[in-house]
């Protein structure tokens, strides 16, 4: 773990308006205000207050800006379910937002480049947003089943020009 966080709210500042205590809630380690212009096109990682979220491997933390950074879970989930949760504080955001960068629609065929945590949740979110086709290209045969169970439809496991044509496992 790294600078991944969820968590119980205890207790709030008399400027937090959205969260509550007593809400499980899940954050990024960027906080970030929502409210300015680079947060309404949604590039909360570039929000004009942003601030570093750090210490998240404590039993407690602050979080700045919490209206804009925390998300509520409709509850409180399983304590078997929260290290599942840690993903959305980080490696799932970023995968989405690489499939929402590639502008990625129904239909369309989509090359992921990379099997890591955020490549593997790039995958998945292409499926989501609806990619017929989403090519992996991993070396890696764990990461390559866990691509498929996340969605990819191909695997190419060479590189170079031998890397251009999509060989189904």
């Amino acid at each position: 773990m790294g600078h991944e966080y969820c968590g119980l709210i205890e207790e709030v500042g008399s400027a937090v308006k959205t969260v509550r205590p007593g809400q499980f809630v899940i954050g990024s380690f960027f906080a970030s205000d929502n409210t300015c212009p680079h947060c309404n096109f949604g590039f909360h990682s570039s929000c004009q207050q942003r601030e570093l979220v750090s210490g998240a491997q404590a039993p407690l933390l602050r979080v700045p800006l919490a209206d804009g950074t925390l998300v509520p879970t409709p509850g409180v989930p399983t304590k078997e379910m929260i290290p599942n949760l840690l993903a959305t504080s980080d490696v799932l955001g970023t995968g989405w937002f690489a499939a929402d960068a590639a502008n990625v629609k129904p239909g369309m065929t989509v090359t992921v480049v990379g099997d890591g945590a955020v490549g593997l949740l790039a995958v998945l979110s292409a499926r989501q947003m609806g990619a017929e086709r989403v090519i992996a290209m991993s070396r890696h045969e764990k990461r390559q089943k866990l691509a498929l169970e996340f969605g990819a439809t191909d695997i190419v496991t060479e590189r170079g020009d031998e890397g251009g044509p999509a060989s189904r496992i």
